[in-house]
């Protein structure tokens, strides 16, 4: 189920709720932001305090209630237990006259790697922006070495697109990005 009033999104699966976040994830949201496995390949992403997740808890939700919304950060719950158990969402990256081109990303609690929720939530995140957000090109990109995330966007039919060999410093060296997409008229075709 999808639903979308008043700018709030609410996008149900098999096992997951995919939502606009809340005031009340900020302890998870911090929890998940804040764990260095977790977030090894989201260093930019990655938090160190709690005023830090709270900001920007505070800007995830008052984005979440702009007519045009240009950043859809959402909380991924698990619907059997009711836990907030990653996030996932997108960036508007531009606006053409048939449609935007957006960014997606994602990251997950550790003791949720590799069972599908990655797959299952991204899913569902691009049905709703294909279907209900004008949406004609997604993109994804991520070092080489992170196979696990290159490994979900082949799952969700995203089409590998460039590889740029020392591009990104990480960890101290110069490694490898690989940069993915995915088009509606592909995704329709599906």
């Amino acid at each position: 189920m999808i639903r979308g009033d008043k700018q709030v999104v609410t996008i149900q699966t098999e096992r997951l709720i995919i939502r606009d976040n809340l005031k009340k994830d900020l302890n998870d949201l911090y929890a998940l932001t804040s764990d260095p496995v977790a977030m090894r390949f989201m260093k930019s992403t990655k938090i160190e305090s709690i005023s830090e997740a709270k900001k920007n808890l505070k800007q995830s939700i008052n984005e979440s209630k702009k007519k045009n919304r240009e950043k859809y950060y959402f909380a991924m719950i698990n619907r059997s237990t009711n836990e907030y158990i990653g996030a996932i969402g997108y960036i508007v990256e531009a606006v053409y006259p048939q449609g935007k081109l957006v960014e997606l990303g994602y990251f997950i609690k550790q003791q949720y790697w590799r069972m599908g929720y990655t797959t299952e939530a991204g899913s569902a995140v691009i049905k709703f922006a294909f279907e209900n957000d004008n949406v004609i090109k997604i993109v994804a990109a991520c070092l080489k070495e992170n196979c696990a995330s290159e490994n979900t966007m082949i799952k969700l039919g995203f089409r590998k697109e460039g590889e740029l060999n020392n591009y990104q410093f990480h960890e101290n060296i110069w490694k490898t990005r690989v940069f993915y997409g995915l088009l509606k008229e592909d995704y329709l075709a599906g």
